[in-house]
């Protein structure tokens, strides 16, 4: 497949994504801007409940190096959750999500209580966000 054909496959089913989390959970559901360039690397963000998605429609299956890229990637805070399109079936026909365990029973107690949402036009506020961020990953690789 050719580069423009599977960036507009993986846009399609965001946007797919978007709009049906946008109907059943929260109208703020958002695809990241560029993502992967600025603050937010995942693929979409669910705002009232913190969580980032990172979706993928391909034919073959990384699940270990995609969930490892979605937690890579998450703002600190928020929740990683990974979609994966079932490329046996039919488009979008069966979307698996996968997420930490610890996640899913806090989802699924009902704890997800009030979140403050950080504002992704304050630039100022996603470069401390990073620096902190970097700074954390290389005390934690001299630790190692």
């Amino acid at each position: 497949m050719k580069a423009r054909s599977a960036k507009n496959k993986g846009n399609r089913f965001e946007k797919y994504l978007v709009e049906l989390l946008r109907g059943s959970v929260d109208k703020n559901t958002h695809q990241t801007s560029a993502s992967g360039s600025g603050l937010d690397k995942n693929d979409i963000r669910i705002p009232s409940m913190n969580i980032e998605i990172e979706a993928k429609n391909q034919k073959t299956i990384h699940f270990i190096d995609w969930w490892e890229q979605g937690k890579s990637q998450n703002t600190a805070g928020n929740t990683t959750v990974l979609a994966i399109r079932n490329p046996k079936k039919p488009e979008f026909e069966e979307i698996i999500i996968v997420m930490d365990i610890g996640d899913w029973i806090e989802l699924l107690k009902g704890n997800a209580g009030k979140v403050e949402v950080i504002n992704n036009k304050d630039y100022d506020l996603k470069y401390k966000v990073r620096r902190l961020k970097e700074a954390a990953n290389e005390v934690l690789k001299k630790l190692e």
